[in-house]
């Protein structure tokens, strides 16, 4: 038995479920309806915070094209494993881009539009102990922050 080939088709195929998880729900369909049809691959949970994070990135990513930003940072997803979350990369050249201290305030009034705001990876949240010069220091350094759902306040 070869279980590194068998290893590598398994990773394979899940990768291809992944992906077709993700074509459909951005095709439309409802992402409690995907999680019933892949139930006896990844948990109902699993599968739900996984459209989540895709739907963020989403956002993310027509927020900072329509504020002219899409050259400043890479928006991603971390997968289906945990942490399953959206995450914001720098891409812009500190070298090549004169304003680029000013970035994550531009890419924070960007995202805001959409009801999204930065933290800090560790967090998971917007603490309100991390400041936004925390989380923009961080970002300028190089470092991915999390995108996260602004919630509206009661």
């Amino acid at each position: 038995m070869d279980i590194r080939t068998e290893l590598d088709n398994f990773l394979g195929e899940k990768r291809a479920l992944i992906d077709a998880i993700t074509r459909e729900f951005r095709a439309g369909t409802p992402a409690k309806e995907i999680a019933r049809t892949v139930a006896p691959a990844f948990s109902r949970d699993q599968v739900t915070q996984y459209l989540s994070a895709i739907a963020l990135a989403d956002k993310a990513r027509k927020a900072l094209k329509e504020a002219n930003l899409a050259f400043a940072a890479d928006v991603s997803v971390t997968g289906i494993d945990a942490p399953r979350e959206a995450r914001l990369i720098p891409a812009a050249d500190p070298q090549e881009t004169p304003d680029y201290p000013s970035l994550p305030a531009r890419i924070r009034d960007a995202l805001r539009d959409f009801h999204i705001t930065l933290g800090l990876l560790q967090t998971g949240e917007h603490d309100e102990d991390t400041s936004d010069a925390e989380i923009d220091e961080f970002f300028l350094d190089g470092q991915p922050v999390r995108l996260i759902k602004l919630k509206p306040r009661t």
